[in-house]
């Protein structure tokens, strides 16, 4: 599969891709670096922990269940999760991987913990496992960056709120296991190529 160029002028295709990032989110991001979200993201918790946040979301969503234990880290998974799929798109839309940037040492971390293949194979084709740049773009391929933050945003409401009425919320796994599917592919990348590079 043939790469796009790498750029010279990164930082600026970067903000402009955050720039058209930033007018689908419901939720305000302040990077221009997709690839310091990865570490930012995982030094505030591991992969496991952000797919437990992402599932308990959803699932008091669905059930029409009120969050009544820490409802703030909710809300801050909330904001963290929507800034990761802002990164994920920039790096799809971009096209640039983290082996080709310069100064990669930057970008060091801890580890973001760790995952099954039988778990990441719940969400990642095999493919998508070897290459998790193309399970990222696989995921933008069905669904918009867009619909990712207003389902995000309608299950932090749900899963806050007690709600009078029910509403078919089954429609949203799809979203749900495409938003997991970016996590885990974050992590994969940030795992692989941020904390322990082949050299």
């Amino acid at each position: 599969m043939k790469q796009k160029d790498f750029t010279p002028n990164l930082m600026a295709l970067y903000a402009a891709k955050y720039d058209e990032a930033k007018l689908k989110t419901v939720v305000f991001d302040h990077y221009t670096d997709p690839y310091m979200v990865f570490s930012d993201f995982f030094t505030v918790s591991n992969i496991k922990e952000h797919l437990l946040g992402l599932k308990k979301m959803y699932k008091c969503a669905t059930a029409l269940m009120r969050i009544n234990t820490a409802p703030a880290d909710v809300i801050y998974d909330r904001e963290l999760f929507s800034i990761v799929l802002n990164a994920s798109w920039v790096i799809d839309q971009t096209g640039v991987k983290f082996s080709q940037l310069k100064a990669r040492e930057h970008y060091r971390g801890r580890s973001g913990g760790v995952l099954s293949n039988e778990k990441a194979a719940d969400y990642l084709t095999e493919s998508e496992i070897n290459d998790p740049y193309l399970g990222i773009k696989n995921v933008f391929k069905k669904i918009d960056l867009h619909q990712c933050h207003v389902a995000l945003n309608e299950w932090l409401k749900m899963a806050l709120c007690k709600n009078e009425f029910e509403e078919d919320y089954k429609g949203r796994r799809k979203l749900y296991k495409c938003i997991a599917k970016v996590l885990i592919c974050c992590w994969l990348i940030y795992e692989r190529e941020i904390v322990s590079p082949k050299v």
